[in-house]
């Protein structure tokens, strides 16, 4: 407990999945948590989770498609914690279909939310941790990125595209102790699981027996875990490396 005490925290898509695990845990450890979500009812739940743990959270509905409200996150952030120390990347959408059905729609959909939000978010928040004397910034990113999966083409280039901006950032401002790494989760049990995965008991064992070398598919909470690290303190000497966590999946099929 207390990792993180004194750090605010930002966390985009924190009313789902792997963002939603991520503001959770942050706030046990102590941070000052600023939810990013479009879904107010969700946000407002993850604030009440949160508090009546009794941490401190606030949320922030935004639609990250429109970088014009990256700046007001940012504001809104800084005029009610005075601060931001950590920023984490987990908005993000997937499209699961053939390469030849995915369309220009798909492929703008995915280059928008997975790439370019990051974009603008870094842009956005380094200049206030560079202030402040350094940061850490979380980009969530995918195995996809470095690992061939079917039916997953814009995703995993899209995701392998934050994994080569967040080392390249990453150099520029070391100096500056702005630390950007990525994490790179493998099948995770969130709602971005395919359809006809978790629908499937049978095809959902599968993908365990035949990839997920650990015996399961990671959790939100599993991801959260490597997230407090390179949050934390603990990971002052880390920057521009990825981090998987994959229940082995990436040395399956030596």
């Amino acid at each position: 407990m207390g990792r993180l005490s004194n750090k605010v925290a930002v966390v985009t898509g924190a009313t789902s999945g792997i963002g939603e695990g991520v503001a959770l845990m942050f706030a046990a450890e102590g941070a000052k948590v600023v939810g990013v979500g479009r879904n107010d009812k969700k946000g407002a739940e993850l604030v009440k989770r949160i508090t009546d743990a009794g941490g401190e959270a606030t949320f922030i509905r935004a639609d990250l498609l429109q970088k014009e409200n990256v700046s007001a996150i940012r504001n809104t952030a800084l005029k009610a914690y005075g601060q931001v120390d950590v920023l984490v990347n987990g908005a993000g959408v997937l499209v699961h279909k053939p390469f030849l059905q995915q369309n220009d729609a798909d492929l703008d959909l995915i280059l928008e939310t997975n790439f370019r939000s990051c974009v603008w978010t870094m842009q956005s928040f380094i200049p206030v941790m560079v202030e402040a004397g350094g940061g850490s910034i979380i980009n969530i990113a995918s195995i996809s990125a470095i690992w061939p999966e079917s039916n997953a083409y814009f995703y995993g280039a899209m995701k392998a595209a934050v994994n080569k901006l967040s080392r390249d950032v990453a150099r520029e401002f070391a100096r500056q102790h702005v630390r950007i790494n990525t994490i790179l989760p493998g099948p995770t049990d969130t709602p971005m699981v395919p359809d006809y995965v978790k629908n499937d008991p049978a095809v959902m064992q599968e993908v365990i027996d035949t990839l997920a070398l650990l015996g399961r598919l990671s959790t939100p909470e599993d991801i959260a875990y490597a997230a407090v690290y390179l949050a934390s303190d603990e990971s002052l000497m880390v920057t521009g490396q990825q981090m998987v966590v994959d229940s082995g999946v990436t040395i399956s099929n030596p």
